[in-house]
């Protein structure tokens, strides 16, 4: 199945253009990356000191595989005060970069300081893809272990930043839609709460074993995931039953008649356990993509939610 990317070659352009620089922190013993890359590894005597801003690109090994993710961590940052932690996936044929222009979640880092980490699928440079069950490409092929992967970005993320291992989430678009339910259904210890914007569960079976918040975003003229399931490729399931399995996984009641908003229907789903929701946003007009802030101000309402749904 090809999904037609959300953005084309002018965003591209704009990330070349704009590059990216990492910058150390006061008082670390730099050490090279597996890229080749001087990064700062915390220290005793610099736990104290305010991190300077980080935006890089990080290389690991996980198991047998050469993985990439982008970093991008706020000045001021402190090993002594945890950030929250928020993983931004890709859709299908895309790759972090493209995630980190088109979310605009860099800025909305800046100002509320958390870390934002948006890795790379795996695959051929211009099919990327992540193993989510049911998609996509040859990660799901080659059965690509995508939590050992998030494991390892969290560990390395560590050596620079403290996280709050109460406040990590997650978001996607599409096929990163796909991964982040696969995330929350399977690291249920890891993730407070995930953000899929344009898919659907498709991983099976989904038992999670903490109850995770989910925040789903959908736009209704989807035709490559249709908010009422199917598609001319890949069958995916409904997104009101993603969200009715999701709901009952996490002992919530039925979703109510919603709240319109210009474009957006807010749709919550009621009686969850204290700290824990499960919510919908239906967006008209909106097809497979991300929408922009000036339609649809998507990345800060994940954001709030987020920020509103730690551990509990």
């Amino acid at each position: 199945m090809r999904i037609p990317k959300s953005n084309g070659l002018a965003l591209m352009a704009v990330f070349l253009l704009a590059g990216s620089a990492a910058c150390g922190r006061a008082g670390a013993t730099p050490t090279a990356t597996a890229d080749g890359q001087a990064s700062p590894v915390p220290s005793a005597t610099a736990a104290s000191v305010s991190i300077l801003a980080v935006d890089t690109k990080r290389t690991l090994t996980v198991g047998d595989m050469t993985r990439t993710y982008r970093l991008h961590v706020p000045a001021g940052l402190s090993i002594q005060k945890p950030a929250p932690l928020v993983f931004v996936f890709h859709g299908f044929q895309e790759n972090g970069s493209y995630a980190q222009i088109y979310t605009g979640l860099d800025g909305i880092a800046d100002d509320n300081g958390f870390i934002a980490v948006y890795p790379d699928g795996s695959g051929s440079r211009d099919l990327l893809s992540w193993n989510a069950s049911g998609c996509c490409g040859d990660a799901l092929l080659n059965d690509v272990d995508e939590p050992a992967f998030v494991r390892s970005i969290i560990a390395d993320v560590q050596t620079i930043a403290g996280v709050d291992a109460r406040r990590t989430y997650a978001t996607g678009f599409s096929n990163g839609a796909l991964l982040s339910y696969r995330l929350a259904c399977t690291m249920s210890d890891t993730f407070a709460a995930v953000a899929p914007v344009g898919g659907t569960l498709t991983y099976a079976p989904c038992q999670p074993q903490q109850p995770v918040s989910l925040i789903d975003v959908h736009g209704m003229n989807d035709q490559v995931v249709p908010f009422e399931g199917g598609g001319t490729g890949i069958q995916f399931p409904s997104v009101k039953g993603s969200l009715a399995a999701w709901a009952k996984l996490d002992n919530c009641g039925a979703a109510d008649q919603g709240q319109k908003d210009r474009i957006m229907t807010h749709i919550t789903y009621g009686g969850c356990v204290p700290g824990v929701s499960v919510d919908l946003y239906k967006v008209e007009g909106v097809g497979h993509g991300w929408p922009p802030p000036e339609v649809a101000p998507v990345s800060q309402i994940i954001w709030d939610f987020f920020a509103a749904h730690p551990k509990p």
